[in-house]
Formats: C-alpha cells, sequence, structure tokens
C-alpha cells in the first residue's frame, strides 16, 4: 500500500451513539483495530511514512509504522501527520484512546478531530473547523495507551468561523488526524514510533451520573418503543404501547440534551400509539425522543441522514 498527501484532504464513513447533559447514550467505537492486515482509510504526509506491521497473525499485535522517510530531523520542526478518513459521530465528554508508540525523545503529538463546514470534501482552515488536543509527548519506551476527554479541558476549537463552539459535536466529523513535532530537546536520530489502537469509549462517570437521572436504553424497551425507519429521512415514524390510561409526554432533543420539539403532551388511553416526527428543517445526526409517563421515563436514539 502506497498513500501519501500533502495538505488536509478529508472523506468520510462511521457513526455512534451519544452522551449530554440530559441523558446519556454508551458508545463503543473501534475507530481502528489494525487486525485487518493492511491500513484501510489511513493516509500520511510531510516527511513520514506509514505501513501496516504485526509479531503475529493475530488482531492483538496488529498496529502501524511510522517513520521519518529523512533521518537529518532537526529540533522544533514539523514532521509530518497522519490521518484516518472516516465519518465519526463523536461524542462529547467520551473518552479517545489511542495506543502509541513512544520514540525515548522529544517529539510531540495532537490529536485532531476535523470538520468539513463547506462539505467540499477537503479540510482548509479558513473555511472548516477542527478540534485540536494539547501537545501528547512521545518522550517514553514502548507502548502507552492515551486517553482524552473529548471536553473543554482536553481540545481547543481552532476556527476561523464565528460562533464556532462544542455544539460542532452535533455534526459527523469528518475523520481524525494527527501530527508530529520535534521538539527544542530534540537529538537528530533516526525516528520510529507506532499506533495500535484508535477507539472511541464512554465516559464512565458521565454515564454513571446520567443513569441516575434517566433511562437510555438499546436494550428491551419498557414502552415497546421503535422508530421506523431508523435512520430516516426527513420523517419516520415512533410506536410505542402503553400499558395503561397515563399521561404522556414525547420529547425530542439533539445530541446536546437541547429539546427540539414536544410531540405529545396529552392523555392517552392503553394501546399502541404512534406518532410522526419530521426533521426536514433539522442538520443531519442523532437525534433521542424522550417518553415521560409518572410510571417511568425512557429515552431513546435515532438517526437522521439526508
Amino acid at each position: 500500500m502506497s498513500k501519501f498527501i500533502n495538505g488536509f484532504l478529508f472523506l468520510v464513513v462511521s457513526l455512534a451513539l451519544s452522551s449530554t447533559s440530559v441523558f446519556s447514550q454508551s458508545q463503543n467505537l473501534i475507530i481502528d483495530s489494525f487486525g485487518d492486515h493492511k491500513l484501510p482509510g489511513w493516509y500520511w504526509g510531510g516527511n513520514l511514512n506509514m505501513k501496516y506491521s504485526h509479531e503475529t497473525d493475530n488482531l492483538e499485535n496488529g498496529y502501524a509504522e511510522i517513520l521519518a522517510l529523512d533521518q537529518k530531523v532537526s529540533p522544533n520542526t514539523f514532521l509530518g501527520l497522519i490521518r484516518k478518513e472516516q465519518k465519526i459521530q463523536i461524542v462529547q465528554d467520551n473518552i479517545l484512546s489511542l495506543m502509541l508508540q513512544g520514540v525515548s525523545n522529544d517529539i510531540n503529538v495532537t490529536i485532531q478531530i476535523l470538520f468539513d463546514k463547506n462539505k467540499d470534501t477537503k479540510y482548509d482552515e479558513k473555511s472548516d473547523t477542527r478540534l485540536e488536543s494539547k501537545p501528547i509527548s512521545l518522550n517514553f519506551s514502548g507502548w502507552k495507551e492515551i486517553h482524552l476527554n473529548i471536553n473543554e479541558s482536553e481540545f481547543s476549537i481552532i476556527s476561523k468561523l464565528i460562533g464556532e463552539d462544542f455544539s460542532i459535536l452535533e455534526e459527523e466529523a469528518m475523520g481524525l488526524q494527527i501530527t508530529y513535532q520535534t521538539g527544542k530537546q530534540f537529538v537528530t536520530g533516526k525516528v520510529e514510533t507506532g499506533i495500535a489502537l484508535v477507539a472511541e469509549r464512554p465516559n464512565k462517570e458521565v454515564k454513571q451520573e446520567n443513569a441516575n437521572n434517566e433511562d437510555v436504553s438499546s436494550g428491551e424497551s419498557y414502552y415497546s418503543t421503535k422508530n421506523y425507519p431508523n435512520p430516516f429521512n426527513p420523517e419516520t415514524n415512533i410506536t410505542y404501547t402503553l400499558r395503561n390510561s397515563t399521561n404522556v409526554k414525547i420529547t425530542v432533543y439533539d445530541r446536546l440534551g437541547r429539546e427540539i420539539v414536544v410531540l405529545v403532551d396529552e392523555a392517552q388511553g392503553e394501546g399502541e400509539h404512534t406518532i410522526k416526527f419530521n426533521a426536514s428543517n433539522l442538520p443531519s445526526g442523532i437525534y433521542f425522543y424522550r417518553i415521560k409517563t409518572p410510571e417511568k421515563v425512557e429515552v431513546r436514539k435515532m438517526v437522521f441522514a439526508k
């Protein structure tokens, strides 16, 4: 495999569940386990080359070697970048995990989540937005799993667009990018590092905090609720069954827990009911509908894909 790219171009493809201030939906998304004996969707540029490697023929030992093409690397120098071309619905307050190989030298990496705001399939700092982590030192030996909270304590918003904030996470990311930079204490020599796993995981503390408030489940539903079709465009039917006559309120929220619309707020009889939700005036993404009665509150996920 030989892919070499200069600049910041990106394409797309993947989905996830969500965690919000109103409710939490867990996610455990493996972005790449490096168990395929190849590097699907990966590109690299600058002074870096990337190739698949494995110690034995199994998933656990698969990883990607990252090598400097020119060994005459100076301190305080941009080494290059690697990137994964894959649409990812990043979830605020979840954990982004990366298994990185140290270099025992002064090299830092930054993790970037890129968003194609103008939808032209390439990243441009003048018209697009990214979340960028604080520098992460590779000055250690062996492998280390790096954990980053996907929030304002770990990431900064880099954008020339006015008014950008963490609501950008309502949109699908174009993918992930990792940049490599030598520090001022860098000692010239062979640069050899690697990456073995990239995944997004639920933040257990956030999940537990929200679980105390509301039941968000992808398993059996108390109300036998479902929406069809799912994913939908632009309309879906939400069906639910009441075990007795009761007051019902059904509210739709976006991924950040902001109320979109109240679909039902009335007394209804026992049995099956159906209500339509039309998202034609909303952006694509993950939404939630909450069914609330005096007996129980339940939240379910649905996906609007234009």
